[in-house]
């Protein structure tokens, strides 16, 4: 299954040279704000500007279209784990979804319809993959390097996203592989699977979604497993178009449906914490795998040893039936090496397969390459600044970055609720701080040292105490000391709480009428259609 969406029809050179004033959008080369990406946390920032009447800023975007994680992902199967209408931006609803949990193809046609119906498409510039930012402190500006030249900008902010670079498994006699060798998120479509043998690499969320899809396609599937998962069933509940219809309709209902999708996930988010909550559910997942799972050696394997959300817990009906098929063969151990054409996995099992597709994570956090691409006014990049441990006060902002702000950095994102809350949580207070800093002639602001210091041992402290950290389990949230460096760990309506306005005083400002501090003239709110 690929994206069905049609391509997106780019701007022919939307800002030429010199076109522009600063009040109808960015020029080629400088803006009041450049936003690293155009996925959907991009978006929700450029949104959330056009809201508060400022039109002079760039979306920096690496790839030809829009989506971020949704372009990229085109593997069989690819679709939202998280329940759909939960999965949209709340300033602009998406009323067709063709399903509880929609197909891949229908988030991405909804990312292009917000780019191309709010005018956000004309403030992207393709091609753009930023290689490097540093901060200027004379001209109080960012200098961003891109392969098609420097750009400049009073503010920075990196929406690169939490999924969008793939983590590569250093394994002995990878690269020699004979045969096509992928990651999930850079799918291989001239590649031909069926009735090949196929390894994959992985049983985290994308697994879940592309094993059910391989398993009936190819001779032999041999799934190398590090850790199981745990398995919840799916609420599959297809959309009915008299449904769709009525929410096209009437935006209030798009509203109320998700409201009701968001204090259901919040109370599943609680698990974090409430230990009777996790064994409530640990005892769904148990049935659900011995309903689905009737051999119970294979059972045994794919039942987890730590605590329910310590690491993602996924939703599949047909998971745990595809590895159980007779051509399916469990490897536990994940993959130790590849000798030719035989992977070896750490049980000691070995299988000789004609393809090795990866589902093996992203680079998260301090790995993450847009943290060693952004650099302070000494060229020291973020990743230098953080070592193993990344921290940011509200996740956002960083002592010795003037005018940064980090979208879902470090500890502002959720595991358990939808990602986008907290983007647009952060797209607003984005927005405020730049009408602040206009309205009041800020040319730079840096958040104290002993703020961010405060808010990090605040943070060190609760995470300590959430299953992230104590459930007995290894994942991408944590660094390699365990600590929780990737999750918010209290409720999403309380960092919505605190990033509700932008407040001053967390930060050491420079004032001046130049930079980020000239006025905005006119002021010019963009009233955006309720759904998309």
């Amino acid at each position: 299954m690929t994206s069905e969406a049609l391509p997106i029809q780019r701007p022919v050179d939307p800002a030429p040279p010199g076109s522009s004033d600063g009040r109808h959008g960015p020029s080629s080369r400088h803006s009041r704000v450049a936003i690293v990406g155009a996925g959907f946390t991009g978006l929700a920032v450029g949104l959330a500007l056009l809201r508060r009447g400022v039109h002079d800023f760039v979306l920096l975007e690496r790839a030809d279209d829009v989506g971020g994680v949704w372009r990229d992902n085109t593997y069989p199967g690819v679709g939202v784990d998280t329940p759909s209408p939960l999965y949209q931006l709340r300033a602009m609803t998406n009323p067709d979804w063709s399903d509880l949990y929609a197909p891949g193809h229908e988030v991405q046609d909804y990312a292009r319809r917000l780019a191309r119906s709010t005018g956000l498409l004309d403030h992207v510039r393709f091609d753009a993959d930023v290689l490097s930012a540093r901060w200027d402190p004379a001209d109080a500006r960012w200098r961003i390097a891109t392969p098609s030249g420097e750009f400049t900008a009073d503010v920075l902010v990196s929406a690169a996203g939490l999924v969008a670079d793939p983590k590569l498994p250093d394994v002995d006699g990878l690269a020699d592989f004979p045969g096509p060798v992928f990651h999930s998120a850079r799918w291989d479509h001239d590649a031909d699977l069926t009735g090949s043998r196929v390894a994959v690499v992985g049983t985290g969320a994308t697994a879940v979604q592309l094993v059910p899809e391989l398993q009936p396609r190819v001779a032999e599937l041999h799934v190398l497993q590090r850790t199981p998962a745990w398995i919840l069933p799916k609420p599959e509940r297809p959309v009915g178009e008299r449904t769709r219809r009525a929410l096209a309709a009437n935006p209030l209902l798009c509203r109320m449906q998700f409201d009701v999708m968001y204090v259901g996930a919040e109370l599943l988010a609680a698990t974090r914490r409430s230990r009777l909550l996790r064994e409530a559910l640990t005892r769904v997942g148990r049935r659900h795998l011995a309903a689905q799972t009737p051999d119970p050696q294979l059972r045994a394997r794919l039942t987890p040893d730590f605590d329910y959300a310590c690491k993602r817990p996924l939703v599949s009906n047909d998971y745990l039936p595809a590895m159980g098929a007779p051509n399916t063969t469990l490897h536990t151990g994940g993959l130790t090496r590849v000798e030719g054409r035989t992977v070896v996995s750490g049980d000691g099992s070995r299988a000789e397969v004609d393809a090795i597709v990866l589902t093996t994570g992203f680079e998260v956090g301090a790995t993450a390459p847009i943290a060693r691409r952004i650099h302070d006014a000494h060229g020291r990049s973020l990743r230098d600044h953080w070592g193993s441990r990344p921290r940011a006060y509200l996740g956002m902002s960083y002592p010795g970055f003037p005018n940064l702000f980090l979208m879902q950095g470090p500890n502002a994102t959720s595991g358990a609720s939808s990602t986008l809350l907290f983007s647009e949580a952060q797209a607003r207070y984005v927005a405020d701080a730049v009408c602040r800093m206009a309205a009041e002639g800020i040319r730079a602001l840096d958040v104290k040292p002993a703020v961010e210091e405060r808010w990090t041992r605040r943070i060190r402290r609760r995470s300590a105490r959430t299953v992230y950290e104590t459930g007995g389990c290894a994942s991408y949230y944590q660094n390699d000391e365990g600590v929780n460096v990737v999750m918010w760990p209290a409720n999403t309506a309380e960092y919505q709480l605190r990033t509700r306005r932008f407040r001053l005083s967390p930060f050491d400002v420079e004032r001046g009428r130049t930079g980020a501090g000239r006025p905005l003239h006119p002021l010019r709110p963009v009233r955006l259609a309720a759904t998309a």
